[in-house]
């Protein structure tokens, strides 16, 4: 498969696919004047509806889970440039993708944490899409791997060394029980980027991204001796403005771990590196 199909894809390559849903922050769009030029783009499964958390004027589209078919891909392009000709804003709005976890253990929760938390760094620089910086309120899509950190220490392999990430919307990663009660099993993993977006190319290159992070968890594709070495040495107290620092070393380790393919790897680095998204010429 050459770049060109890397960047016009169809569909999420089925080695990674994992069933997932949206949810698409924006501002800079009234409610009813959203939901008027939404409704013609998306089926009677998806949401409008409001936020609290964004400016006046922000509302929060909601997929389904969405299958891995075209006609999936192709709605989100359409629902994109929906966007972007009413001119949705993204000061406080987040782009949030949920995962199916009904099948991680403990100890896949466990590991994904400590993945995340080496390469969040990385993953939060890579989040950010286009831009060199991030929203000037970020009281959401905090890092984790400070507090993760932290109570691993006191609580080692347990449920326990996690349960501050258990429904809480205010970390990058959030483990979600889909009830209120943080005993349950966890059922989603949701990744918040710190910047939104209405830009198609980045929400392809956060899925599949995120989609290949979470496959490398499930078929363990990883040293365990290793992350466990790495995540006990490390300091996790960093400032934002570090945080968005690029560190090649860990890009590229990160990239050789979950990725399957050198296309999607360039077009990692793209983002990751250089800050520019690769679209269809």
């Amino acid at each position: 498969m050459i770049m060109q199909d890397y960047l016009n894809r169809k569909n999420i390559d089925k080695r990674i696919y994992i069933p997932f849903g949206l949810e698409i922050e924006m501002e800079g769009i009234e409610y009813e004047k959203g939901f008027r030029a939404l409704s013609h783009k998306i089926t009677d499964d998806w949401k409008v509806t409001t936020d609290r958390s964004l400016i006046a004027g922000g509302i929060e589209l909601v997929s389904p889970v969405l299958d891995n078919t075209k006609e999936s891909i192709t709605r989100l392009k359409k629902i994109s440039s929906t966007l972007d000709f009413f001119g949705a804003t993204f000061e406080r709005a987040s782009f949030q993708l949920n995962f199916d976890a009904y099948n991680l253990s403990n100890n896949d929760i466990i590991y994904l944490l400590k993945i995340f938390s080496i390469y969040e760094n990385v993953i939060y620089r890579f989040s950010t899409g286009i831009n060199e910086s991030m929203r000037s309120s970020i009281s959401y899509a905090l890092p984790i791997s400070s507090v993760f950190s932290s109570s691993y220490k006191d609580y080692s392999d347990t449920k326990e060394s996690y349960d501050s990430l258990i429904n809480n919307k205010s970390f990058a990663l959030s483990l979600k029980t889909l009830s209120r009660n943080n005993n349950d099993p966890i059922k989603v993993i949701e990744f918040r980027t710190p910047n939104g977006t209405s830009n198609f190319y980045l929400w392809m290159n956060y899925i599949v991204f995120f989609s290949s992070l979470l496959t490398t968890i499930i078929n363990k594709k990883y040293d365990a001796e290793y992350i466990d070495y790495i995540f006990l040495g490390m300091n996790f107290f960093q400032s934002m403005e570090e945080m968005l620092k690029v560190d090649e070393k860990r890009a590229k380790e990160l990239a050789d771990l979950i990725f399957n393919c050198e296309e999607e790897k360039d077009i990692f680095y793209s983002q990751y590196f250089d800050k520019i998204v690769r679209t269809r010429k």
